[in-house]
């Protein structure tokens, strides 16, 4: 087993070094041994010395085939696990450095030590400590696993090749028996059950020839992974998206024809032909969803496909407008009643292009770094048929917190990926209607999540959210009159508490502009209204820009 001061000490060069000087010598006997393989037969020869001569020669050329195959195995090893040790120590250091960043210390037997002992500056919030020490944890448990199965795959290898595994024996030549197939060391699963931040750690202790291997063969372990860096999970997720498109071709075939079996079933209800044609909607859907997600992801400008799900009855989804990655100011957006990929998508997407528009314009003048808006319907969103259904009603909150399990584990996998970058992470949290509820769950959970915007609001989920003290705002506009004022099944009022921020959604004058008024429910991201001007000036950082019903926040980016 190995552990932690033996992965530093570990020297890739010097594997690379070794892996270089037995490809010479397997050179050495691919020649020689090519060469000695023309000797026998001799011209002219024969009897039984001649036979018995063949026979000794055809096997001592096996063997000569077998070392050579030996030899282009362990070559191909030493040089595989030389690269993939260098990230693995690479995560050991950036483990490290964030360690010291925090305030604690890790230890030669991999132990993460307290250096404030309990008494950290009042700088260093108490959760983002604990966050960082966990993402310390696990990138250096998720380090010690991969060089653990470097260690475990070399040492199999270079038993097989003194044990003379490699190579058939009966090849024609020893070049060919050279040219083995064997894939040397394989990459490392993903974690099992992995959290974000796992998932995170185990990416980066990986080569980038693993990588690049694992999205080429396993586009369905990465696409929604979260931990996982924005564009891999895109690259994966689009790569993906042919072989959904023809799994669902193939279950439409299956619906159509149990349609078309179904009309001739006696059944005086109906019932049966009703059910058949409800499956083939639903698989209609789906690929309308598709549709939805190639369309969205050809328009103009920078998108990831963060999430793509066909798992469940409707489709999920998420898209990002820029990069999550690159980007200092990153929010998300969950839509919530009626809410499907195929029907909401597009329009939503749009609404998150023109909120980075006004946030990208904010920073402009006040600086803060780029911004990048997620729409996340990663949750199976109540609908009109499924009201007197308790598991999905929009009025009730089981929908909501199944939804806010996944989302929290979203948030910080976002979270998980700047840490495991170095990457500067403001993360905000938007939530309308049913999705504010959704949203309010997630943020009962540890999440990385600095501001959180609650509008169109029919309550906030959980009882507390886990998000800095001032940082929560709400909107509602108008003539909204879907959202109630009380304590109700899906959690306390962002409209009755003194914990919130109350934003304006009447018209404004704006650096931006003049802002137009919303009304209703539905209205709250429409283009050059207050309210997404507001939206878009907390996912800058500057909420202090931002139009208030009562009285401003002090000034300063966020």
């Amino acid at each position: 087993m190995v552990v932690l001061s033996d992965v530093t000490r570990w020297n890739p060069g010097v594997l690379n070094d070794i892996a270089t000087l037995v490809r010479q010598r397997e050179q050495v006997l691919i020649h020689s041994g090519d060469d000695f393989a023309k000797v026998i037969p001799v011209e002219g020869w024969s009897g039984p010395a001649a036979d018995n001569a063949i026979s000794a020669h055809r096997g001592f050329i096996a063997g000569i085939g077998r070392l050579a195959a030996g030899a282009s195995a362990v070559g191909q090893a030493l040089a595989q696990a030389s690269d993939a040790i260098a990230p693995v120590q690479q995560a050991i250091l950036n483990a490290e450095e964030l360690a010291r960043k925090y305030g604690y210390q890790v230890t030669d037997t991999g132990a993460v030590l307290d250096t404030f002992w309990g008494q950290a500056p009042p700088d260093l919030h108490p959760d983002d400590r604990a966050r960082a020490r966990q993402q310390v944890v696990d990138d250096l448990a998720q380090a010690l696993r991969t060089a653990e199965d470097i260690d475990n795959d070399l040492t199999a290898i270079l038993q097989r090749a003194g044990r003379g595994e490699f190579g058939t024996g009966n090849d024609t030549t020893v070049t060919a028996a050279a040219a083995i197939t064997d894939p040397g060391l394989t990459p490392l699963a993903p974690p099992p059950d992995g959290a974000p931040s796992q998932n995170a750690a185990w990416w980066a202790t990986l080569s980038k020839t693993e990588q690049d291997g694992l999205l080429r063969d396993h586009p369905d372990w990465l696409g929604n992974f979260d931990g996982l860096p924005g564009a891999v999970r895109s690259q994966a997720n689009l790569a993906r998206l042919p072989a959904e498109r023809a799994l669902l071709e193939q279950q439409r075939a299956a619906a159509q024809a149990w349609v078309d079996k179904a009309r001739f079933i006696p059944d005086a209800s109906g019932q049966t032909v009703v059910a058949a044609l409800a499956q083939l909607e639903a698989v209609d859907a789906k690929l309308r969803s598709l549709d939805a997600i190639e369309q969205t992801m050809t328009r103009p400008g920078d998108r990831q496909l963060l999430l793509l799900d066909m798992s469940h009855t409707r489709a999920e989804a998420a898209i990002a407008v820029g990069n999550v990655d690159t980007a200092q100011n990153v929010a998300v957006f969950t839509p919530g009643f009626t809410t499907t990929v195929d029907g909401s998508l597009s329009k939503y997407d749009q609404n998150m292009k023109d909120l980075r528009t006004m946030a990208e314009d904010i920073n402009k003048r006040h600086g803060g770094g780029q911004t990048a808006a997620v729409t996340w319907i990663g949750y199976q969103a109540p609908q009109w048929d499924g009201v007197l259904d308790p598991s999905q009603s929009v009025a009730g909150p089981e929908a909501a917190k199944a939804g806010g399990e996944d989302l929290a584990k979203f948030y910080n996998g976002l979270g998980a990926g700047h840490e495991s970058s170095g990457t500067p992470l403001h993360l905000t949290a938007l939530g309308h209607s049913y999705g504010s509820s959704t949203t309010g769950f997630a943020l009962g959970h540890g999440t990385p999540v600095d501001d959180a915007v609650l509008f169109g609001s029919p309550g906030q989920g959980a009882e507390h959210l886990g998000v800095p003290e001032g940082h929560l705002f709400q909107e509602r506009n108008s003539g909204d009159d879907l959202v109630p004022n009380l304590h109700g099944t899906l959690g306390p009022s962002p409209y009755s508490s003194p914990e919130y921020h109350q934003l304006s959604t009447g018209a404004s004058i704006t650096e931006l502009g003049p802002m137009n008024a919303t009304e209703g429910h539905s209205g709250y991201l429409d283009h050059k209204s207050t309210s997404l001007y507001n939206l878009a000036a907390v996912a800058a950082g500057h909420p202090d820009m931002a139009q208030y019903k009562i009285t401003a926040i002090a000034e300063g980016q966020r």
